[in-house]
């Protein structure tokens, strides 16, 4: 799928190796990074409106603590995000967006 506008924001490596987490979504598929020891950084991605703690996690990635690593996770977001394109909850969400906008 061809993507004109960036969806998912990816940080530099100095964003995680400091300590920090980052959340974000995207017409409803979430996602988590989470910066591990400083070795790795875990991504998470679950569905829906509520926060990890209340949703079910769908799959989660590990990546090298590594510059190259951004573009990895950049990618691996997207293919993630055209899985979630095919599901239920992508197409409820759409639904609920038509109605809000009626």
């Amino acid at each position: 799928m061809d993507y004109s506008v960036k969806d998912f924001y990816v940080p530099t490596i100095t964003y995680f190796t400091s300590g920090n987490k980052l959340t974000g979504s995207r017409t409803g598929m979430n996602y988590k990074m989470t910066p591990i020891e400083d070795k790795e950084i875990l991504v998470q991605v679950w569905y829906g409106s509520m926060n990890l703690e209340h949703s079910e996690l769908v799959c989660e990635q590990t990546f090298a603590m590594e510059k190259e690593s951004m573009g990895q996770i950049e990618s691996w977001l997207y293919g993630q995000y055209d899985v979630y394109l095919k599901t239920p909850q992508a197409k409820d969400y759409g639904k609920k967006q038509k109605q809000k906008n009626a």
